[in-house]
């Protein structure tokens, strides 16, 4: 068993070792189980998952450890009990559970958790997400998805759960303030009532644009968008109803152009599921002395892919076998057997990859056109770094964060990958996106660069999104029929192995 790296992992699976269906698919395209618990046996494995320590610290009282889990008859218990727990200089009035994935999840992907609330008001039984590891990349990760946090209402007639649904960015404390100029977090969502005393299953597509939530297979959210910002979550929902003019443009990020794209939780930092319960009493919700012995019943987790996302097959595969050589101001145009077109809805963005060897004093220029139509172009040389553009380009040598970069893009004579990526606009009379990254053909990471949307005329962008360089501009093209590879440099260049291909994975070297 094993958590979502980009391949297919074994999953536990029901007896009959039939890979059960997803509650909902939510482009209408077929979907693969990549990981699945269905919590038999008689304990947990501690290869996939790890609990919170109680010696971690009190959260409302309440001490949160091992003992406190239980597989048993098919599924994982979170038990509350009201008992005391010494925690350093403090004890525990009541102790429940938290459990966790040691491995990340990845984005474009279902998840889908069967379970039934422990039946006591005042205890929240939540299924989320969240960051373990506290920091990446220098950037603290304070992100929070809650795919369900619910409590019992005892206003209700009947067992009534109020389902909390929603993201979270706690880190914007340092910079974001309300309408009364008090720090505070971006937050969006909305509560779900639903029953509360049977098992029910609760889902999210953890897209690269969106953010979906069912209950039953039933849609019951999804972010909306922003009044100007279209290609961005509202923020303010919530949280902050409302922010002073120049604080809402801080939140669209470093640049604040018109199109930013502020995702709360949803920047490419790596998430793990989190399985937990705890003590928490309103007005609404009073905790007594019955919670104690109740548990939270997860009867399984699941993660699906789309099989899209999975093959490892090109869609065209051209400049087989010998490398082809360029001399210095010459070309070579190759011509496509049949239109490879371009992704034109944001969530199934196209993807390009060729070799290429460049001698000192070589520079490289590709370009990908249609009838007599250029759409898009990447490059580069050792010592002008790497570029990429519509009608103009963007360079690692200006473009925020790839300025940054010390070690040169290219090193002559080594042969390298270029991995480039077309996403369509967002959201129609948007820009495009040409990304590109280099790569040691056996360096190239398994799970793809993050791709976040932040990104302005100058190729600028958010040190979340790790393709190395990006711009952004209206396109027309909508299909590829021919590339032109041509040495604008002083010293001989080759090129072998073209390939297009429906995702990340299916751009690496024939031999992988």
């Amino acid at each position: 068993m094993g958590l979502l790296p980009i391949v297919l992992v074994s999953c536990s699976l029901p007896a009959a070792g039939a890979a059960p269906a997803p509650s909902v698919s939510p482009y209408n395209e077929e979907l693969a189980l990549v990981f699945s618990d269905e919590f038999e046996g008689t304990h947990l494995d501690s290869a996939v998952w790890a609990s919170q320590a109680y010696d971690k610290g009190l959260s409302r009282d309440t001490a949160r450890g091992p003992d406190n889990l239980e597989v048993r008859d098919g599924e994982l218990r979170l038990y509350v009990r009201k008992e005391e727990r010494t925690v350093g200089p403090r004890r525990s009035k009541w102790t429940a559970g938290f459990v966790y994935t040691r491995d990340t999840i990845e984005n474009n992907v279902l998840i889908e958790v069967r379970f039934k609330p422990g039946q006591a008001t005042g205890v929240n039984n939540a299924f989320w997400m969240t960051c373990i590891d506290g920091k990446r990349d220098g950037v603290s990760d304070r992100y929070e998805i809650d795919i369900v946090e619910t409590r019992q209402d005892a206003r209700a007639t009947g067992a009534i759960g109020r389902g909390h649904i929603a993201w979270h960015d706690w880190k914007t404390y340092a910079y974001a303030k309300n309408a009364k100029s008090e720090s505070d977090h971006i937050a969006q969502g909305v509560h779900v009532e639903h029953p509360f005393d049977h098992y029910q299953t609760w889902a999210i597509w953890y897209g690269e644009h969106q953010m979906i939530y069912y209950l039953d297979g039933r849609e019951v959210w999804r972010g909306e968008t922003h009044a100007r910002y279209r290609d961005q979550f509202r923020t303010g929902v919530g949280k902050l109803p409302q922010w002073f003019a120049n604080r809402e443009k801080e939140a669209y990020g470093r640049f604040g152009q018109d199109d930013w794209s502020y995702f709360g939780g949803y920047t490419g930092d790596r998430m793990n599921i989190v399985f937990s319960n705890l003590p928490w009493p309103e007005a609404w919700t009073p905790l007594t002395d019955a919670a104690h012995g109740t548990y939270m019943a997860v009867d399984y987790v699941r993660v699906y892919r789309p099989t899209r996302l999975l093959t490892t097959d090109p869609a065209e595969t051209l400049l087989k076998g010998d490398s082809k050589t360029i001399g210095a101001g010459n070309e070579l145009k190759v011509a496509l057997p049949g239109a490879v077109p371009l992704a034109t809805r944001g969530e199934f963005p196209s993807y390009f990859s060729f070799h290429a060897t460049l001698a000192a004093g070589a520079e490289l220029a590709a370009t990908f056109g249609a009838g007599d139509l250029q759409i898009f172009g990447v490059g580069g040389g050792e010592k002008a770094g790497l570029r990429a553009g519509f009608t103009h380009d963007v360079h690692t040598a200006t473009a925020f964060p790839s300025l940054r970069r010390q070690e040169p893009w290219l090193v002559a004579g080594r042969e390298m990958i270029w991995i480039g990526r077309y996403t369509p606009p967002l959201t129609a009379g948007g820009r495009a996106t040409v990304s590109l990254c280099v790569f040691e053909p056996g360096k190239a990471p398994e799970r793809e660069p993050f791709f976040h949307a932040n990104i302005d005329a100058q190729g600028n962008t958010s040190v979340n999104n790790h393709w190395h360089l990006n711009a952004k501009e209206a396109s027309a093209g909508t299909k590829v029929q021919w590339v032109t590879f041509t040495n604008r440099g002083a010293a001989t260049l080759t090129i072998r192995e073209l390939k297009f291909g429906p995702n990340y994975r299916s751009m690496f070297p024939s031999t992988r």
